[in-house]
C-alpha cells in the first residue's frame, strides 16, 4: 500500500476536525486538550477496540466512536488524524491515514521497530508530525537557548524514572516493539538530536529486565559524537516507585542542571549553583497540539518530520543491537540493514 498525503487547500478560520486513532490514556489526554485548550480545532471522531471503556468516552465528552480505523480516516468529517494506537499499530495506521490525504500527527516512537522503518526512509511525507513532547516544553527550550553560555559542550546526560505501567500491550513485544528503550528512549533520544542537530555516532548500551518484566524496563546508553566530541548518557528506569527527569549540560565554563519534569534550572559555575528558573510543570502537549493544526492547516512545515521519528527509531536500534552484541556500535552501519 503507498504510503501518499497531500497538504490542505483550506485557508482562513476554519476548525479542523480531528480524529483520534487509539483512545487509551494517551489518546484521550489528546481528547482533552482538543476540547479545552485549542481554539481552531475540534475533535470529531474517535476509535477504540475496547466497546465499554469507548461507550464511556462518548458519554464524557460527547464525541462518537467510528466503527473502524478506516471508517475514521475516510470519514469526511476528519480533516486529520492523530495516532495514538500502540506502536505496534502505527505503520498500518499510517498508511491508512495517508492513503485517505490526511495529515498526521504520529506518537512516538514512530514504529515499534527498525526493521518496520525499511519502508519509510526514503518516504519524504511533509504532512507527519511526530509527537516528540520534549520539544515542547518551555524550561528545554529555553535551556537549549542558554547552550552558548556554558562554553563547548562535551557532556550530556539525561535520566528519566518513572512508574511500572499498568498497561498490559506495553508488556506484549508484538505490540510494544521493546521496553524502556523504544517507548520511553526515544523522548531522550530525540532530545540529543535536538540539542546537538545530528544523529550521534556511535553507542555502547546496557540492559536489564527487572521483577518479571518480559522487556527492558531499565537501560543505560553512552553515544559519541565523535566530530563534536561530546559524550551523551541516557538513562530510563521503569521499575520505581518514583518519577524525575534531568537534564545535564557539562560546558567548558559552566554547567547547566535541569529538572525538566518540574520546571526547575540551574547554572553551576566553580562550585557556585545559581537558580535560573522554577516555573514549574507545564504541559507540553498543547504546544505540540497547536503546531500540529498549523501544520494540517498548511501553514507551516512539519516541525518533528517523520525523518525525526526513523532516527530515534535508528538510536533504539542501535541500543539493543550494542547490548545483544556486548560491543560499541556504529549508527551508520543501520543504514545497510
Amino acid at each position: 500500500m503507498p504510503l501518499t498525503g497531500a497538504l490542505p487547500e483550506r485557508t482562513g478560520d476554519f476548525v479542523l476536525r480531528v480524529g483520534i486513532l487509539g483512545c487509551g490514556i494517551h489518546g484521550e489526554r489528546y481528547l482533552r486538550h482538543l476540547l479545552r485548550d485549542i481554539d481552531n480545532a475540534k475533535p470529531t471522531l474517535f476509535y477504540r477496540r475496547d466497546l465499554e471503556a469507548s461507550a464511556r468516552i462518548v458519554a464524557e465528552y460527547s464525541v462518537p466512536r467510528a466503527e473502524s480505523a478506516s471508517a475514521l480516516v475516510e470519514s469526511d468529517q476528519v480533516d486529520a488524524v492523530i495516532i495514538a494506537t500502540p506502536p505496534g499499530r502505527h505503520l498500518a495506521d499510517l498508511a491508512l491515514a495517508l492513503d485517505a490525504g490526511k495529515p498526521v500527527l504520529l506518537e512516538k516512537p514512530a514504529v515499534a521497530r527498525w526493521s518496520e522503518a525499511a519502508d519509510l526512509r526514503t518516504l519524504d511525507e511533509p504532512t507527519v508530525m511526530v509527537g516528540q513532547t520534549l520539544r515542547y516544553s518551555p524550561i528545554l527550550q529555553r535551556t537549549y537557548d542558554r547552550m552558548a553560555e556554558i562554553g563547548d559542550v562535551h557532556r550530556i546526560r539525561v535520566a528519566q524514572r518513572l512508574e511500572p505501567s499498568p498497561l498490559q500491550w506495553q508488556r506484549d513485544p508484538q505490540m510494544a516493539g521493546g521496553g524502556s528503550i523504544t517507548l520511553t528512549g526515544v523522548h531522550l533520544f530525540d532530545l540529543l538530536r535536538w540539542f546537538v542537530g545530528r544523529t550521534p555516532d556511535a553507542v555502547e548500551c546496557r540492559m536489564q529486565n527487572l521483577q518479571g518484566h518480559p522487556l527492558e524496563n531499565a537501560f543505560d546508553a553512552c553515544f559519541e559524537y565523535e566530530a563534536e566530541a561530546i559524550l551523551a548518557s541516557t538513562e530510563v528506569s521503569k521499575f520505581s516507585r518514583s518519577r524525575s527527569a534531568l537534564l545535564e549540560l557539562v560546558g567548558s565554563d559552566a554547567q547547566l542542571v535541569v529538572d525538566y519534569m518540574r520546571g526547575i534550572a540551574w547554572s553551576v559555575r566553580d562550585t557556585h549553583w545559581t537558580l535560573l528558573e522554577d516555573s514549574g510543570a507545564v504541559p507540553t502537549m498543547v504546544g505540540l497540539l497547536r503546531d500540529f493544526v498549523r501544520l494540517a492547516r498548511g501553514e507551516i512545515e512539519s516541525p518533528i518530520s517523520l525523518r525525526d521519528g526513523i532516527e530515534n527509531v535508528r538510536m533504539a536500534e542501535a541500543c539493543y543491537r550494542s547490548h545483544r552484541l556486548a560491543e560499541r556500535v556504529l549508527l551508520n552501519d543501520l543504514e545497510e540493514s
